[in-house]
């Protein structure tokens, strides 16, 4: 059976269907493994070092190492946004951005071991601010990592929600569905032409309530309620569709609303944690600066 003989909702599920994305397990692999071999690292060090600490080795490469992982993580924007012509597809790049930016997280709970997170709890709001800001550019990265994780699963479903009105609507995405809708409007149109008063108003009211037609027509003429009941076929069509529109820009908005926030608290969080890891080389690795007093 070809493709063009194939019933249309087969079509349209196939359509409207996301492509996986061979990079999804891939880089959940390779975080894994990273991470695994850094806990090792750490591990051993608690062992052999009596005061192990994010000042000393490892524990500060493990600082580095996270500072690292969140450019790499942060990277993602610019092939989605500005380096459209990198390899690789973007959804790959999206699971990259994922799987890194949750296990520098976890990165960063061994730079600091685990100070802040099981133990020396930040009372006041001076704890975010010592050591060139360590306390918040680590609750930045959590709280960064925390809306891109909410995000991930509001993406996942109202794309979801949007992949199945576009396969059950009969028209698709919201582009198509415009032009449906116009369609039918035409078409309301010419029902209109040559009609009384009250057959132009009720077609006017129905498109002004999305497609939903009053029960109190009695008024029109009985010549006209032949076309009446047809014109209505096409109003309960287009109700459908108009609905199936309204879920999909609602879907359009949260998604476009959270993408705001985390582009914002992306912005604000690599600031914060740009100032503590540049602060923290120049003055602790590199000692080009003097460490403050």
């Amino acid at each position: 059976m070809s493709a063009s003989s194939q019933p249309s909702s087969v079509q349209e599920r196939r359509l409207w269907k996301t492509p996986r994305a061979s990079g999804r397990w891939l880089w959940f692999v390779v975080s894994v493994l990273l991470y695994l071999a850094l806990l090792a690292w750490y591990l051993y060090a608690l062992k052999t070092q009596p005061f192990a600490g994010p000042f000393t080795d490892p524990l500060r490469l493990f600082g580095i190492i996270a500072y690292v992982l969140v450019l790499v993580a942060a990277s993602y924007t610019l092939r989605r946004r500005l380096l459209r012509q990198l390899p690789g597809m973007v959804q790959n790049w999206l699971w990259m951005h994922t799987w890194l930016g949750l296990i520098s997280l976890l990165v960063v709970f061994l730079h600091e071991n685990f100070t802040f997170v099981t133990h020396d709890y930040c009372q006041n709001l001076g704890c975010l601010t010592t050591s060139y800001w360590a306390g918040g550019a680590l609750y930045a990265l959590g709280l960064l990592v925390l809306i891109g994780l909410i995000g991930r699963g509001l993406d996942y479903w109202q794309t979801r929600v949007i992949a199945r009105e576009a396969a059950m609507n009969g028209s698709g995405i919201t582009q198509s569905v415009l032009s449906r809708l116009q369609d039918y409007e035409y078409m309301v149109e010419r029902y209109c032409a040559g009609k009384s008063d009250p057959f132009k108003w009720a077609c006017s009211e129905a498109l002004s309530s999305h497609g939903r037609i009053s029960d109190d027509h009695e008024e029109i003429p009985a010549h006209e309620v032949t076309d009446w009941q047809k014109v209505s076929q096409i109003f309960n069509a287009y109700a459908q569709l108009d609905a199936s529109l309204r879920r999909q820009r609602s879907a359009q908005r949260i998604i476009h609303t959270w993408r705001t926030v985390h582009i914002v608290v992306a912005t604000l969080s690599l600031l914060v944690i740009s100032y503590h890891g540049i602060m923290e080389l120049l003055t602790n690795v590199f000692h080009i600066l003097a460490v403050a007093g």
